[in-house]
């Protein structure tokens, strides 16, 4: 459907949605949607608060700002829970993380950035914190995975503008990048440290469906948690679950990747 075909007040709704939702536990103030959307705070306030009287989102008292509410999070579960492709993945997820006692994360590419999709926290006590839901691919080992099969035309058309230098660490040479993720798609693997966010690195894999990579499945790891020994489970661990994850997509009419 085109844009110019949508409905008007319900695309301001689902705008309002993703942008809290984007905002993490910070949130959003009304005056802070309203520069975000472009739109009057008057217009958007009646949709606030119907949000709000049903729990779609919920408002801080004290900082005024607006979050994410449990409804939203009633509706993800049955999602989740209705759709058995889904529910077989977070199980391989669940499984990698009660062994490596690892963070583990499953994502897509949108424009040129990493959506996650699903997350399963390590039981460690210090554990890896999603930066928002959404990250630059370039800089993550589950990106550079989702990245693995682009040309270099392709990157250029992903990332016309200079890319942004996250940590100290992060590639900012399309062609360096390239010729890394040259390597990466020979071998199968993505490999991050301290890219996106310091003292965190990663181990991650393409998820192919058709020929194509249509998603990734990552682990992160603190630095000081890592070791050759741990790459070396944590590589075991998800090429099984690459194997059993593409087997479900080849088999199933699932277009969500």
């Amino acid at each position: 459907m085109e844009t110019k075909d949508r409905h008007r007040s319900t695309q301001r709704v689902i705008d309002i949605l993703e942008n809290i939702a984007q905002s993490g536990n910070a949130g959003l103030s009304l005056t802070e949607l309203a520069a975000r959307l472009g739109a009057p705070k008057s217009s958007l306030f009646p949709i606030i608060h119907t949000l709000c009287e049903n729990k779609m989102i919920s408002m801080n008292q004290q900082s005024g700002k607006y979050t994410m509410g449990y409804k939203t999070y009633e509706l993800g579960s049955c999602y989740i829970q209705g759709d058995s492709v889904n529910a077989s993945i977070l199980e391989l997820m669940n499984s990698i993380t009660a062994q490596c006692r690892e963070t583990c994360f499953f994502g897509e590419l949108i424009d040129g950035d990493v959506f996650y999709v699903f997350k399963v926290d390590s039981p460690e006590s210090l554990r890896m914190v999603t930066p928002g839901k959404k990250l630059p691919a370039y800089s993550s080992g589950i990106g550079k995975a989702l990245l693995s099969d682009k040309t270099l035309e392709e990157l250029r058309q992903l990332y016309p503008e200079p890319l942004t230098l996250l940590t100290p660490n992060t590639i900012t040479d399309l062609s360096v990048l390239y010729q890394q993720l040259q390597v990466i798609k020979a071998q199968g693997i993505a490999f991050e440290k301290e890219e996106s966010t310091q003292f965190i690195q990663c181990v991650a894999i393409p998820i192919h469906k058709n020929g194509l990579v249509r998603a990734a499945l990552s682990v992160a790891v603190p630095v000081f948690r890592y070791s050759p020994e741990k790459e070396a489970m944590i590589i075991g661990l998800l090429k099984q679950a690459q194997i059993k994850i593409e087997m479900l997509l080849a088999s199933n009419d699932w277009t969500h990747f």
